[in-house]
């Protein structure tokens, strides 16, 4: 990695960039006084200081004019559907990329199209995260980051207990009966109040158990939820739980953030996040124990260990705006300027969709964040990757499996009623156009 140039270079490069081959500037009025209003999750101060410092501050150099109300809220991804819903919503606001389809055919959000031509987003960004944010074959929504979703492990625990990372169907089973004779929780995992958080553990089974081709076939309509190895996914999935794996069978009576806590404090081998975990959602640096992130086991013979890949989150310009332009400008001058884009992610900004080299990182980053971009891009770039449910899933089908995937983990339904209930979705999303982005 080279040396990254002063900060302040980079801010004051920001207006010339277009003509040392970078983003082409928009037309800004620098006369009136405006407002640019983004809605986007609860994330912790420390990291809104982050877009503070490399998203907003190099445009508001250029543009003292302009003022960003950077509105962080909770549940906002509900709190978003309401306001679009009543047509108050924020100029641009963050969501997945299963709310393209609702949103783009409901006429809430713009295409985005004449921008990806006009700035050649397809060369400047992961060819995939382009297509998951597209609807009817054009673009509706800017890919924000890109993840992975995968097995983040505590080494220190692993090796005092004598354990080593599981890659297979049989170590895995092995190390979570180990550590519960140790009364040590395998895999830290809570979605009280969060019922979308339930897609990371659909998610790594249907990868690593029915394999990403049969998921691509299920969501392309060749084979339904009844098919072997997609209904074997789900009942491996209630097993493990049943076994007490996972959290001891008390994930949905704990947060996200108490399932974290078991994990940073050596009560929990693994995490069952990903990517984010470590770059985004905590303070780099801060984690007192050895650590690492690893695809997430094989779950059946002839599939391969594997992680899941997605659109961390996309970005949506609401059809109201006054302010389109600006609203794309803001973001493109930070994504389709490399060298910012990395500094920012060096300080635990999530990944940018924007395809990085080594290069574009700054030398001096900690220990931490080299890891985590380091783990992050192995898995990505993996020969066999999975295909994160909040990413590529369909809208009616996602929000069956997200609200009722607990029914079956406290048995009140049965696995076959909960996949019929799916099936039914399903067909619903492939026969209001739906098509598979993978």
């Amino acid at each position: 990695m080279r040396k990254m140039k002063k900060i302040i270079s980079v801010l004051l490069s920001l207006s010339m960039v277009s003509a040392i081959g970078g983003v082409p500037v928009l037309a800004g009025d620098k006369d009136d006084d405006i407002t640019i209003t983004l809605s986007w999750t609860n994330i912790p101060a420390a990291k809104q200081e982050v877009w503070k410092k490399y998203v907003f501050e190099p445009f508001q150099e250029k543009y003292p004019n302009v003022t960003i109300d950077f509105q962080c809220i909770p549940d906002q991804e509900q709190t978003t559907r309401v306001q679009l819903a009543a047509g108050a919503a924020a100029d641009m606001f963050s969501m997945d990329c299963t709310d393209v389809f609702d949103y783009a055919s409901s006429g809430f959000i713009i295409s985005l199209e004449d921008y990806r031509k006009k700035y050649n987003l397809d060369d400047a960004m992961y060819s995939w995260a382009i297509k998951a944010c597209e609807y009817n074959g054009e673009l509706y929504a800017l890919p924000h980051s890109v993840e992975t979703s995968d097995m983040t492990y505590n080494m220190d625990l692993l090796k005092e207990l004598g354990l080593e990372v599981p890659q297979t169907r049989e170590e895995f089973e092995n190390v979570c009966n180990k550590a519960i004779e140790q009364n040590i929780i395998p895999v830290a995992w809570g979605y009280s109040g969060v019922p979308v958080l339930v897609a990371w553990f659909y998610g790594h089974y249907l990868t690593t158990y029915a394999g990403p081709e049969n998921v691509k076939k299920l969501l392309s309509g060749e084979i339904t939820f009844e098919d072997e190895n997609i209904k074997g996914a789900f009942e491996m999935m209630k097993a493990d739980w049943d076994a007490g794996y996972i959290n001891d069978k008390k994930s949905g009576a704990i947060s996200n953030d108490e399932a974290r806590s078991l994990f940073m404090n050596g009560k929990a081998l693994f995490n069952m996040e990903g990517s984010w975990y470590p770059m985004a959602d905590v303070e780099v640096g801060t984690w007192g124990f050895d650590w690492g992130q690893v695809k997430w086991p094989s779950m059946r013979d002839g599939v391969p260990a594997a992680g899941d890949i997605s659109v961390g989150e996309c970005i949506g310009i609401n059809s109201n705006t006054e302010h389109a332009d600006l609203c794309m400008e803001l973001m493109l001058d930070f994504y389709l300027n490399r060298e910012l884009a990395a500094a920012a992610s060096a300080e635990g900004f999530s990944t940018p969709a924007a395809i990085l080299s080594e290069e574009d990182y700054p030398e001096e980053m900690h220990e931490d964040s080299i890891k985590a971009i380091s783990f992050e891009k192995e898995i990505m770039s993996a020969e066999s990757v999975g295909y994160a449910p909040w990413g590529f899933f369909p809208s009616k089908m996602k929000v069956y499996l997200d609200d009722n995937l607990d029914k079956i983990l406290y048995d009140q339904i049965s696995i076959d009623e909960f996949l019929s209930q799916a099936q039914e979705k399903l067909d619903q999303d492939l026969a209001d156009g739906y098509q598979f982005a993978g």
